[in-house]
């Protein structure tokens, strides 16, 4: 298998199209014919065999303020397995790819929203209870600003020696 870290505007038609397969296997009712849910992310890791895609990660980059902090983050978000490949530690391998290179370029925390939060958990993620703002987008169509807990979703990972806040969590933009 090969593993592959790719800047978004780098995806190929092939890419594109197995990322598309892939989120709508795994993600019930996920945008038919896109490959993000509100926002392009900055890049991806895909893992090929042969000329099939079988698992992706997207991944944003950016700064969040963290109760008066401003934390540099890697975002995880839509983590996924094709089904024959599911219970190979693949999404483990994925996730230790991308702290690997936090770790190489000072990135404070991955921090990622999931419901089922076994694998993350597994993989050293912590839950955080945080009331969190950010933009709200809906259908390519900036909403306004919500303010909300996440507390059944919300999840972080330390990389660096920085102390994750309980206070107010701005992304500074979309929730990923």
């Amino acid at each position: 298998m090969k593993l592959q870290r790719i800047e978004e505007f780098l995806l190929s038609p092939e890419a594109h199209a197995g990322i598309q397969v892939l989120l709508q296997n795994n993600f019930p009712g996920y945008p038919e014919g896109q490959t993000f849910f509100k926002q392009l992310p900055d890049f991806r890791y895909l893992l090929w065999q042969g000329e099939i895609l079988v698992a992706h990660m997207a991944v944003e980059h950016r700064l969040i303020n963290n109760d008066g902090q401003l934390l540099r983050i890697f975002g995880v978000a839509d983590l996924c397995v094709a089904t024959d490949f599911q219970r190979q530690k693949i999404g483990s391998q994925l996730l230790r790819e991308l702290e690997v290179l936090g770790l190489a370029h000072s990135i404070d925390f991955l921090v990622l929203q999931a419901k089922d939060q076994d694998l993350y958990q597994k993989n050293g993620f912590q839950p955080a209870t945080n009331l969190c703002q950010w933009l709200l987008i809906s259908h390519q169509q900036t909403l306004g600003v919500a303010r909300r807990r996440l507390a059944q979703s919300l999840m972080i990972k330390p990389l660096s020696d920085k102390v994750w806040r309980q206070g107010l969590t701005d992304f500074l933009g979309h929730v990923f």
